[in-house]
């Protein structure tokens, strides 16, 4: 791919996409990467257990996959992103410990596949992917930030979140639905894979915060353990930046 993009800076700091299918390129400091090859992924990725692969995205799906990033970037002040986030790779299917991955993310990347949106790769999907594999690396990379004793006291008693795999077991299982349940909201849970590990449960929170589902802030304000779970989690991203309160993610599409 030669062709390439022009980034208008808006005085807002954030970024419009304005010309034909872009190549990879950077963005606000982010490279963000189109072209495959098992580099890609760590060393240690590569070898056995993880066996990790993947496949080329399709061209026609380049410049849907840049849109959908740029608006989901463009919801981050610089201080969120400048020192946790160094590329973002897209990938048209990649699989890890023969499971197939919708996302996933290392150390200061995050991985995501786009195969259309016939196979459900919607902007929705997309967009909440990338959200929800950042707030792991927010998380591994903040210590102490978040407020695992104040989240857990909102599980029920003697809950332990049922995947030691964090999610492996639950995608291989079928039980990794993103799925917004009234019947698991009740107990503290937005969807069923909320209940596979913390990590799991806090991303499904962050991806619903910054590109929520339908329904979702009525979801909130009806349930007493979710809602108190959403500000657990706003006073973590407040303390990346002051401009993430409850009203910034209310406001939110």
């Amino acid at each position: 791919m030669k062709q390439s993009i022009l980034l208008l800076l808006l005085a807002t700091g954030t970024f419009t996409l304005s010309q034909a299918t872009p190549a990879d390129t950077t963005i606000r400091g982010i490279s963000i990467q189109f072209s495959y090859s098992l580099s890609v992924f760590p060393p240690s990725w590569q070898a056995a257990p993880v066996n990790a692969g993947g496949v080329q995205i399709d061209n026609n799906e380049v410049r849907r996959s840049l849109e959908i990033t740029i608006r989901a970037l463009n919801k981050y002040p610089q201080n969120a992103l400048r020192y946790d986030l160094r590329t973002i790779y897209f990938l048209k299917s990649m699989k890890f410990f023969g499971v197939g991955y919708g996302g996933t993310n290392s150390t200061n990347a995050v991985y995501l596949t786009n195969n259309g949106v016939a196979m459900g790769f919607t902007e929705l999907y997309m967009e909440q992917t990338f959200h929800h594999e950042y707030s792991s690396i927010l998380y591994r990379n903040h210590p102490g930030w978040f407020d695992d004793k104040a989240w857990q006291a909102n599980n029920p008693p003697g809950f332990i979140y049922n995947d030691p795999e964090n999610g492996v077991g639950a995608i291989r299982n079928n039980a990794s639905s993103q799925d917004l349940d009234s019947g698991f909201c009740k107990k503290g849970f937005l969807t069923e894979y909320s209940q596979s590990s913390l990590e799991n449960d806090l991303n499904t929170f962050a991806q619903n915060l910054f590109s929520p589902s339908e329904g979702f802030w009525k979801l909130v304000d009806k349930y007493p353990l979710i809602n108190r779970k959403v500000k657990v989690l706003v006073k973590f991203y407040n303390r990346l930046d002051p401009a993430f309160t409850e009203a910034y993610f209310r406001k939110l599409k």
